[in-house]
């Protein structure tokens, strides 16, 4: 270290502190406290607000589901594109 810095620092540790610290640990502890508490609640809202959506992701796709009627055959979605339909005369 440069004796300047050395000087300045040695200075620093003969002064005493400028305030009381006997209060700091329970000033932190409460400070901490309250932000868990506040992250808490963040959670708690963010868990409530994703089953929400998940049971209404889980409702609109039971209805759809229902509505949809099942295919018979795995071509039938293509069965009016079929040659037979296309070569047909038309009336």
């Amino acid at each position: 270290m440069s004796p300047n810095l050395e000087h300045l620092l040695t200075e620093l540790h003969r002064q005493p502190p400028d305030r009381d610290l006997g209060g700091l640990t329970v000033e932190v502890n409460e400070t901490l406290a309250e932000r868990a508490a506040i992250t808490g609640q963040t959670w708690r809202l963010r868990a409530a607000v994703m089953g929400l959506l998940v049971m209404g992701g889980a409702a609109v796709s039971a209805s759809t589901a229902s509505a949809v009627a099942p295919s018979t055959s795995p071509f039938s979605a293509w069965s009016s594109l079929a040659p037979s339909t296309l070569l047909e005369p038309s009336e």
